[in-house]
């Protein structure tokens, strides 16, 4: 009886890693178009690892706002 060993290839872990980032924007998307999300800032990183903060607010201040309460979020989140 042979054994068999397989490991899933880099492949489908970056397609199944970019499923799951295309399900996030897709939430959200639904979420706008209902009219449940009326600002957002979204922050990205790209293969370089250079960040981008993507930014649909009213205001400059709702921006801040929104950018400080996610980092509050993130690290509230870490800390359990």
């Amino acid at each position: 009886m042979d054994n068999i060993i397989s490991f899933e290839p880099k492949d489908k872990a970056a397609e199944h890693r970019r499923d799951e980032m295309l399900e996030v924007i897709n939430y959200m998307k639904k979420q706008i178009e209902s009219g449940q999300i009326k600002e957002f800032i979204a922050c990205s990183l790209d293969e370089d690892g250079l960040a981008q903060i993507h930014v649909s607010t009213l205001d400059t201040p709702g921006a801040v706002g929104l950018f400080e309460i996610g980092k509050h979020l993130l690290i509230s989140q870490d800390a359990i």
